[in-house]
């Protein structure tokens, strides 16, 4: 169980970095459009700028109800990344600390 909640605790620390650099990029590409595309989705952001990932959507149909993945893609992709972001944060913080338990108690 301590292996698991490692794994989880320092993936989902390296998967904010990469949200925190797609944020980065989704507020550059507002920015250089005068924020004329505030409300861009997450959708058309995967879709037209970061083709190379758009293949997430297909996973998130498959194993979220249609309805709220579509939603989920709908978000503006500015507020998506940052409660994405700190999210990940929240449940790699709380594994790893659950995982430092586990060892506390093994010793």
């Amino acid at each position: 169980m301590r292996g698991f909640l490692l794994f989880i605790g320092y993936s989902s620390y390296i998967g904010s970095v990469g949200d925190g650099l797609l944020g980065l990029y989704a507020l550059w590409v507002l920015i250089s459009n005068n924020l004329a595309l505030l409300s861009l989705s997450l959708n058309d952001f995967l879709a037209q700028y970061v083709e190379f990932i758009y293949w997430v959507k297909q996973v998130a149909l498959y194993v979220m109800p249609q309805g709220f993945a579509n939603w989920l893609f709908g978000i503006p992709a500015v507020v998506y990344f940052p409660v994405r972001i700190l999210m990940s944060l929240t449940i790699g913080w709380w594994a790893l600390k659950k995982a430092a338990q586990l060892k506390t108690k093994n010793v």
